[in-house]
């Protein structure tokens, strides 16, 4: 069985720019406000309370009624399941959440990712750590309008998201390296680099792979990638100990 509906009406993705595509009407002025509204149930699948919704999307405050009016735009955007049930569902604890039906690109992940661990060869392995990156567009909920998803700076989600990506794109890498495939080792390094940028642990393994070719402008341009890399940190311009080390083993000069 595959770990998603083959059809679903609704699809939401964050790994990447958030993207909501749904069945209902939404008016254009409205779009960025219901988007981000998804994306916050999306990241919490567990489910909110409203006043936790509220206090996420409108930090400066809102009333009740604008609260509970943007909930019921969102619920009629979304539609109904095949049931003809809500996409957004009020659970009887009064928590807000999305439906059973509703596709998230980062639930799909965790669980390719899952079946990936429950014993498979490294073959199958292999192949649901490729469908799980595959699903990687960008960093999280990229390109967000500056003045909203205030809520990341403070969230579990950002961090969760990163961490999983990064060790599934080494596990995925160094898999392929051990197998001789210089270069899947590498795509599967950059996969997991779209959307965890800053992780040393994945430079190091594009490093692996690069010299894993056996060409010395390949590697080269890797070592010029993670210079340019640590170049834009503001907080702290210089690579990690074991980077150093790892480029001076590989490329002496």
């Amino acid at each position: 069985r595959d770990a998603r509906p083959i059809s679903v009406a609704v699809e939401v993705g964050l790994l990447g720019s958030a993207v909501v595509s749904a069945p209902g009407p939404i008016e254009p002025e409205r779009l960025a406000q219901a988007t981000e509204l998804v994306a916050y149930l999306a990241a919490h699948p567990a489910g909110v309370h409203p006043n936790v919704l509220a206090g996420a999307l409108w930090p400066r405050g809102v009333t009740v009624e604008v609260r509970d009016a943007a909930v019921a735009r969102v619920r009629r955007w979304l539609g109904t399941d095949h049931e003809g049930q809500a996409n957004l569902v009020t659970d009887p604890d009064g928590r807000l959440r999305l439906g059973p039906d509703v596709g998230v690109d980062w639930r799909v992940f965790r669980a390719l990712v899952a079946r990936a661990g429950q014993g498979a060869d490294a073959g199958t392995a292999a192949d649901h750590f490729q469908r799980a990156l595959s699903l990687v567009r960008g960093q999280v909920l990229d390109g967000r309008d500056a003045a909203r998803y205030g809520w990341l700076a403070t969230d579990d989600f950002c961090y969760e998201v990163t961490a999983l990506v990064a060790d599934t794109a080494h596990s995925l890498s160094s898999l392929r390296l051990s197998w001789g495939d210089a270069q899947g080792a590498m795509d599967s390094a950059r996969a997991g680099l779209r959307l965890a940028f800053d992780d040393e642990m994945l430079w190091r393994d594009l490093l692996r792979g690069a010299h894993a070719t056996g060409l010395e402008q390949v590697l080269r341009a890797v070592v010029d990638e993670v210079s340019a890399r640590v170049a834009l940190d503001e907080v702290m311009p210089r690579m990690a100990p074991e980077t150093e080390a790892l480029i001076d083993e590989l490329l002496p000069s």
